[in-house]
């Protein structure tokens, strides 16, 4: 054996045991095909769908830290007044849905704005906990003032009659509302990926994270095109919450619940990646939702009913995040620096 391979033999090790888990993956997907296959695609699609939310907050979040530096512990709360914000548009004042989904998220943006004016500007540069612990008290102050406005039951409302139809693909029913929510999401990172790579906004953003003071040298003015990215971060919350709202309603813990899930989301697709949101949000949303259904139909097959561990969707947000940062402490496309 050469000195060449006997150097290379340790670092292709590692991959043996992956390879592994791939194929061992692979076989339990196949067992599920063939033993429900229904419910496999049924959650699969809902599972994709429940990752475009994720990755509609998660995007805003990103957006926020990558470019700002700035730990957005609120971002959740803007998420939910999003939904709030439909109800009281939709039910209470009985205007269309339409029009819901374009005012209400401008209006979740512009209150972003009055935080970031009056709240975070002075933190940008700080230790990001300083920032952190600011928008924790600030997603305190807005729940219990949903409280106070809405109180602590949960609601719902009726979307238009066309988003509570469903659409026959094969031999699955799928509900509009989840193409809808799907199609809004892919619009959403296509228009952010075109805003902040292909136009000169984006182009003096970036100038100005690199060298502030060089970028505002040439005449560009860095502290309001950090403002608009900060409307643009807390609109997009806003429209997710929107369409969360109308799919499955609304209730004062979805703000920090999905926050919570937003920043596992960030730490899996790593610090500042905007790729690496939309990829970690897809992984995780799909985890959530097919790991249940897998490991009941692997348990069956098997005839070891007791290695069924209830409420396995819920921990697995968590546990892809241990499983990645083992591998890649920096998460899968995570930026060398960031906040260190």
């Amino acid at each position: 054996m050469s000195v060449a391979t006997l150097a290379s033999t340790p670092d292709e090790l590692p991959s043996i045991p992956w390879l592994l888990a791939g194929l061992a993956l692979l076989a339990v997907v196949i067992v599920t095909l063939a033993v429900r296959p229904q419910l496999f695609i049924s959650n699969l699609v809902g599972g994709l769908v429940y990752g475009m939310i994720l990755m509609m907050i998660a995007l805003g979040l990103s957006l926020i830290l990558g470019l700002l530096g700035v730990v957005n512990f609120a971002h959740g709360a803007l998420f939910m007044l999003g939904a709030y914000g439909a109800y009281q548009t939709v039910a209470l004042f009985e205007l269309p849905f339409w029009l819901a989904l374009v005012v209400v998220p401008i209006g979740v943006g512009l209150l972003g704005v009055l935080m970031e004016v009056t709240v975070l500007r002075r933190l940008y540069g700080e230790d990001p906990l300083i920032g952190l612990l600011a928008t924790f008290g600030v997603a305190l102050m807005l729940e219990e003032a949903t409280r106070a406005q809405w109180g602590g039951t949960p609601l719902s409302f009726d979307p238009p009659a066309v988003l509570r139809a469903s659409v026959q693909v094969g031999f699955l029913e799928i509900a509009t509302t989840r193409l809808f929510t799907a199609a809004v999401g892919a619009l959403v990172v296509g228009g952010l990926y075109v805003l902040m790579y292909r136009t000169d906004f984006g182009l003096s953003i970036r100038a100005g994270l690199q060298d502030q003071q060089m970028a505002e040298f040439l005449g560009i003015d860095i502290p309001k095109r950090f403002t608009i990215v900060f409307f643009i971060g807390a609109a997009i919350a806003g429209l997710s919450g929107v369409l969360r709202g109308a799919e499955v309603g609304m209730d004062l813990g979805m703000g920090m619940d999905f926050v919570i899930l937003a920043f596992v989301v960030i730490v899996v697709g790593g610090l500042g990646s905007i790729f690496g949101s939309v990829v970690s949000a897809l992984l995780i949303g799909v985890a959530v939702f097919v790991t249940p259904v897998m490991l009941r139909a692997a348990t069956t097959v098997a005839g070891l009913e007791w290695l069924y561990v209830s409420g396995i969707g819920g921990l697995m947000p968590f546990l892809v995040m241990i499983g990645v940062l083992l591998v890649r402490p920096r998460g899968l496309f995570g930026e060398e620096g960031l906040l260190e």
